[in-house]
């Protein structure tokens, strides 16, 4: 493998991950009672209904 193809697999694996952790995040609430921070509109989009 070549070091390029090596940087382009490690950078998709982690736009995954930070796409699926935003999407958990958008439909869950902030843990703490008075801190709820404010929510991107693109996150918004991927919140279920």
């Amino acid at each position: 493998m070549t070091m390029k193809n090596v940087k382009n697999q490690s950078a998709k694996a982690l736009a995954n991950v930070s796409l699926k952790l935003g999407k958990v995040s958008a439909d869950s609430a902030c843990c703490y009672i008075f801190h709820q921070p404010k929510v991107p509109k693109n996150l918004k989009k991927l919140k279920k209904i």
